[in-house]
This record gives C-alpha cells, structure tokens and sequence, in this order.
C-alpha cells in the first residue's frame, strides 16, 4: 500500500506555513506572467483541458493553439511524475530529494525565461519547425507540475499551491461545518495562506511580466533555488538535532 505522510514532530507548523506560501507566491506569479507571454495560464489543468476537448471536436486541429495546450497538459504531467518518483522514498518534508526538485523547477523557470528568449535558440527551434511558445508552455508546465508534487503531501495535508479549485472547495466545507463541527484553525489558516500569496503573486508577475516579458520567470526561479537551499538547511539541523538527542542518553549510561 502507498505510503501516507504524516505531520511529523520535527516539522514545526511555521514550516508548513511559510513553504506552502512561498511556493503558492510563485505559482501565481509564473501563472500570471505565462498569461501576458502565452496567453494561456500553465498551472490551471481544467482550463486547459476544456480547451482541448474544444479544439478536438473542431475540423481545424490548431485553432484553440492546440499544440501549446498540449505541452502545458503533457508538461504538468511529466512534472508531477517526476516528483512523485523522486520523493516517493521519503517521509518527511524537507530534505535532498525535496531540495533536488525545487532546484529541477527552478532550471526549469530558468529555461523558459532565458533560453528561449534568446535570438539564437528561437533561430534553432525555427530550424525543427518548433514554435517558442510551444517550448516556453511545456517548460513552465513542468515547473508547476514539480511543486504541486512537491506539496500535495506537505505536512501531511494535500496543498495546492497552483490551483485553488480544491483549496475553495474546502474553505467553503469548513465555514459550512463551522457550526456544528467548528473550525480547523491550523488548516483554515494554511489553505487561507495560500491562496493570499498566491493572488499576491500573480500581481506580483503582472506588474514585473510587463516590464520584463519572459525574462520575469527569473525571479520564481530565484526563489524556488532559495527554498531548496533552506529544505536543506532544516533537514541538517534535524538530523543534527537528532543525533546529539540519541547521543546524550548513552553518555548518561556510560557514567
């Protein structure tokens, strides 16, 4: 049977806290720039998939730019998976393997801001007949495919932090229940978070995307590299942490 995490003790709420916003920042913020470049938004499927099922049943293949719509579907899903099949050995929350998937979104951004920006690769793409915005979609897609996997089990809650379809649904659950169940402070507080920083970010891409183009997807890669290198801090000091708290009972013994 699949593995479930588990909220584990060394994992402090302000953790869960800060990771889970950070990274829904980022998601609306390559989210709202991919809009103003592409027109097409890369972290939210149930457009994209509608717009597919139109384009299928049209006579003409491209007319609702099928070919991008397909990179950012197919783009998410290999993100996703990749993640799943990295993290799949591990139960915690922080750590090398979380560490090495924010560094992947991060190139990821990167690729899609700088690379195909640049004149020459755009001449190289033109040469195998491959449009820029079809590259640029699958890369940003892939990117938001590697964080959602990354937190769809963070703190052992399922957060969203590149669509909020589901983090709606279950506000709504919860104001509904509150009467008669109350409210779950910590979870309301977490899904409310995320969705906060989320449209922060996506006024955040909007306002730089305008000025900057492709090239703003620098910034969510920055600090998709700055959360990998804290993942690996914290998961050092826990194993330090733990270390000396499994040394110091056999020094008492040994005295």
């Amino acid at each position: 049977m699949p593995h479930t995490p588990t909220p584990a003790p060394w994992a402090p709420r302000v953790l869960v806290l800060g990771y889970s916003g950070l990274l829904a920042g980022v998601a609306g913020f390559v989210n709202a720039v991919a809009l103003l470049v592409l027109a097409f938004p890369v972290g939210n499927l149930t457009a994209v998939t509608t717009e597919l099922g139109m384009n299928t049943g049209n006579p003409n293949p491209w007319l609702y730019e099928g070919h991008v719509l397909a990179a950012i579907l197919f783009g998410f899903l290999g993100g996703t998976a990749a993640a799943g099949a990295v993290l799949a050995p591990t139960h915690t929350d922080t750590g090398p393997r979380h560490a090495a998937v924010l560094v992947a979104e991060a190139a990821l951004l990167l690729l899609a801001a700088i690379g195909v920006e640049e004149t020459v690769v755009q001449a190289t793409l033109s040469t195998f007949g491959v449009e820029r915005t079809v590259v640029q979609a699958g890369l940003a897609a892939a990117a938001l495919g590697l964080q959602n996997g990354v937190t769809s089990s963070l703190g052992g809650m399922a957060i969203r932090t590149t669509h909020f379809t589901g983090t709606i649904t279950d506000l709504g659950l919860m104001l509904g229940r509150s009467r008669r169940h109350g409210i779950e402070k910590w979870k309301t507080a977490v899904l409310t978070a995320t969705l906060l920083l989320f449209l922060a970010g996506g006024a955040a891409g909007v306002l730089t995307g305008i000025w900057f183009g492709g090239y703003a997807l620098i910034i969510p890669a920055a600090v998709c590299a700055a959360v990998a290198a804290a993942s690996l801090l914290h998961d050092r000091r826990r194993r330090t942490s733990r270390a000396c708290a499994t040394a110091e009972p056999a020094r008492t013994d040994a005295r």
